[in-house]
């Protein structure tokens, strides 16, 4: 069995909870607002800064190198959406903790084994290709957000999606991992997506009380 797969499987449910529940499911149901996703975005691009320095500060890293793709990174492009969306407001926002504890975990990562980034990579950038086009058209339409303010999930320097993602596959499943690394992999893939989760379901409850 290949290292795809049993991330595949082993992941498949937190996988499904990121994609069906939190904030998440609120933007889908029609239940959110421009101000509460703008919020997520906040939080969001504090997540892409995190990993997008280690993979730079790493880019000689035999394993990492394969991993430099600034195709895929977000952080600019999510600031453009912010300063449209928010103006002068963004200067007052905050972190949510479950973001600075995401943050924490990968500064603590690069110290011990950059590596695993790749793991973090995966679980974000991926996810944008696949869901970009469904949130466009539901931000678009639900919460009428103008295309100056949909930045977030342009992907023009990537021509065919599916294949760049096969492709991006394969470079995981060529990984020269020892047995004990690949089990911290698949491990922090898990991670990856609990940590999203808890990010979503914070501001969901955050929401939700006030």
């Amino acid at each position: 069995m290949d290292l795809m797969t049993n991330i595949r499987r082993n992941s498949a449910t937190l996988h499904s909870a990121a994609e069906h529940s939190g904030f998440i499911k609120r933007i889908v149901d029609g239940n959110a607002s421009r101000e509460s996703y703008a919020e997520y975005l906040f939080n969001l691009s504090a997540m892409y800064k995190s990993i997008e320095n280690v993979i730079e500060n790493n880019s000689t890293n035999e394993i990492i190198k394969d991993f430099v793709t600034p195709e895929l990174y977000r952080y600019d492009l999510i600031q453009k959406d912010l300063k449209f969306l928010l103006g002068d407001k963004l200067d007052k926002m905050e972190l949510l903790p479950s973001t600075l504890a995401f943050i924490d975990k990968i500064n603590d990562l690069e110290k011990t084994n950059p590596e695993l980034i790749i793991a973090y990579a995966y679980t974000r950038f991926i996810a944008d290709l696949f869901g970009g086009r469904t949130f466009i058209a539901l931000l678009s339409v639900n919460y009428k957000v103008e295309p100056e303010g949909l930045n977030y999930y342009s992907c023009d320097k990537i021509k065919d999606i599916r294949s760049y993602v096969m492709n991006y596959a394969n470079k995981i499943n060529s990984l020269n991992l020892s047995k004990e690394m690949e089990v911290k992999f698949i491990n922090e893939i898990s991670n990856a997506y609990i940590y999203n989760l808890a990010i979503s379901n914070e501001l969901e409850a955050k929401l939700y009380n006030n």
